[in-house]
């Protein structure tokens, strides 16, 4: 990382001199303005909730700012992250929504409402599947877009982590108290834990057979018209050289980030004398080892529609091809159709494209790929 100008501390250190500490992780003197003004209203909310003192709002503001220089995400430090219209708790431990996801879960409902719902029965839920689902963001903002057009609806949100189902039920409930999700809420979305990746476990039972036993106990169908995720998917590589930014790297959970390695139980690249390229070739099949089983599932039970987060053009060029390979080889009459999406930071006009082969420059900001069974 590079070192800040010394007339950039100075000028940051007129202002506040507070400035400074967080120009560390913000960089730039905008956005540490913007986050000490956060921090100071965040601190201002815990004293309407508790009468403080001046000298204790001053020393828990300084403590705020401390723990952000050292690279604590600001969202950790405030609790919370808006997703859509909802505030979305957020506590260490459990991964941070982010823009791109918000953008395209917005994508996802226009798609729905335009295109899935005109052949579903009022009688017969709208079923949506999440997978690897964290705080609940991903289900609770579809909830909020969908509910008001679609009066049956289900959403189950999976998780392997306790600690996230945890809060994403908090954040079911917390948003349906805010008033930002219908009360139906409640009983419209649920929130299980599961093994997506491994077919046995001696503690967390593997997906399809929770939902093989939610559907038999419901008396509901196995299908889902839609399969949402945001799998880990980030290399260890890039984890750790840098690549990923310092507060992600030492505050959220490497579980939500970078797939777990290998077994003998997922497809090995080949592998000739230890070379520099097997290496690589396993780092990238450990990378997108989240993608072939997603795509097993998304076809188990029917999806419709899969759209699945990515990090990058050429990650999602890759899930391209696998797509294409599955197609191939599928039963008769079931035709898949890709799009990679790019989503911007602010849910405004997405770009896609549908041709595996794209350049880099025309997929630039690449962050999910949408599978349509045709």
């Amino acid at each position: 990382m590079p070192r800040l100008a010394s007339s950039l501390l100075r000028r940051a250190y007129s202002f506040d001199p507070l400035l400074p500490l967080l120009l560390r992780e913000c960089r730039d003197l905008d956005s540490a303005r913007n986050e000490l003004r956060w921090l100071r209203e965040h601190v201002h909310s815990l004293n309407t909730l508790h009468t403080r003192s001046n000298i204790w709002q001053r020393r828990q503001l300084k403590s705020m700012v401390r723990d952000r220089a050292r690279g604590k995400p600001l969202q950790y430090i405030l609790g919370d992250q808006p997703f859509g219209e909802l505030e979305i708790l957020c506590r260490k431990g459990v991964l941070i929504p982010r823009l791109e996801t918000e953008s395209y879960t917005f994508r996802t409902a226009r798609l729905i409402l335009s295109q899935l719902t005109a052949r579903s029965s009022s009688t017969v839920p709208f079923r949506i599947l999440d997978l690897c689902t964290g705080t609940g963001c991903i289900p609770l903002l579809l909830h909020s877009l969908l509910a008001p057009s679609i009066p049956n609806l289900t959403i189950a949100g999976i998780d392997i982590s306790s600690q996230a189902l945890s809060l994403a039920k908090r954040n079911l409930a917390h948003n349906i108290a805010q008033g930002h999700l219908l009360p139906r809420a409640k009983q419209d979305v649920h929130f299980l834990q599961a093994d997506v990746l491994h077919e046995t476990s001696a503690i967390i039972p593997p997906l399809q057979r929770l939902l093989s036993t939610e559907s038999h106990a419901e008396r509901s169908s196995t299908q889902w018209d839609v399969l949402i995720s945001n799998p880990p998917y980030i290399s260890p590589l890039d984890f750790g050289n840098g690549t990923t930014k310092r507060s992600v790297r030492r505050y959220e959970p490497a579980l939500a980030l970078v797939p777990p390695p290998l077994t003998s139980s997922y497809p090995q690249p080949h592998r000739s004398h230890g070379s520099e390229f097997d290496k690589d070739a396993r780092m990238t099949a450990q990378q997108d080892s989240f993608y072939p089983p997603l795509l097993d599932i998304a076809a188990h039970v029917g999806a419709r529609l899969a759209v699945l987060e990515c990090g990058d053009p050429a990650q999602a060029r890759r899930i391209v091809r696998l797509i294409a390979r599955k197609g191939r080889s599928g039963s008769p009459g079931s035709e898949l159709k890709a799009e990679v999406w790019k989503c911007d930071d602010l849910g405004g006009e997405d770009v896609f494209a549908s041709n595996e082969d794209i350049a880099d420059s025309d997929q630039k900001g690449a962050r999910a790929v949408a599978i349509y069974r045709v």
